[in-house]
């Protein structure tokens, strides 16, 4: 007999395993309920309604990590780049958002629509995870199928992944910016953690975000100093803070955090 968790990772693989262009762009409550009845004719026994409406939602909303590389006065970008070039941060930035620890999973990127038309078009959607774009315009050209949905707003994108089947197939949900979307979501209660590649060397911007709140989120992790390209950098992670003293504080269980970030640490 299956627990009620490997029968909802079962359902989730084989829900997926019926849309031939990868994740669906949205899956509605009727569509939903109609593909899985159709998947148990031929695969499951009969679940009762109460069981099928307690997969239809894992949790809400999902918790996210934002990942940035800023300047020491917050500055992310002038005129719409990246006013660096780092490729070590960009290995780092890929192997953060891509592993997972299990490996039938993906993580989630999150990101605006400006952030995505400035990936070039040979790089999109980033491989190895589910590309989530926020955009509010009715007739956006970007071409949803595999690992590319659109949300209209960082609340919608969130409940999305927290729904079927995305809180089975989505391990981490990682937002990736750009501006305006850094300024909504770095220091609100859903961010778990902060990966933030600390640019040593000034650097001119035109592009600003809001300093770490440092009443929420404490400093757990800093590498070495690096430098490339004549830019002065360190990676350095930030956790959100559950309770705090005077000379101490306590973070909740840090299963949330990336394995490669505990195993950097404990080096």
């Amino acid at each position: 007999m299956l627990t009620r968790l490997q029968s909802n990772k079962l359902f989730s693989k084989v829900l997926l395993s019926r849309y031939n262009n990868g994740f669906p762009n949205l899956i509605s409550g009727s569509q939903f309920l109609r593909g899985f009845n159709e998947i148990t004719k031929h695969r499951f026994s009969v679940m009762s309604g109460e069981n099928l409406r307690s997969l239809s939602n894992c949790a809400s909303p999902r918790n996210y990590r934002v990942v940035v590389a800023a300047t020491r006065e917050m500055g992310i970008g002038k005129d719409g780049k990246l006013p660096w070039r780092l490729p070590s941060d960009l290995k780092f930035f890929k192997e953060l958002t891509v592993t997972t620890s299990d490996p039938e999973k993906k993580n989630a990127v999150v990101m605006g629509r400006k952030t995505w038309e400035s990936i070039p078009l040979e790089f999109r959607p980033l491989p190895g995870r589910l590309n989530v774009v926020l955009t509010r315009s009715q007739s956006s050209d970007i071409t949803t199928g595999e690992n590319v949905v659109i949300c209209g707003s960082i609340p919608s994108a969130l409940e999305l992944l927290a729904e079927v089947p995305y809180c089975f197939a989505i391990e981490k949900v990682f937002v990736i910016g750009g501006g305006q979307i850094f300024r909504e979501t770095l220091n609100a209660s859903g961010c778990e953690a902060i990966h933030i590649t600390e640019i040593g060397t000034s650097i001119e911007c035109n592009t600003f975000i809001p300093s770490i709140d440092s009443s929420c989120f404490q400093l757990w992790y800093s590498s070495k100093p690096l430098e490339e390209n004549n830019v002065r950098f360190s990676f350095a992670t930030y956790v959100r803070v559950r309770s705090r003293t005077t000379d101490n504080y306590e973070v909740k269980d840090l299963s949330f955090l990336p394995r490669m970030i505990v195993e950097r640490r404990d080096e």
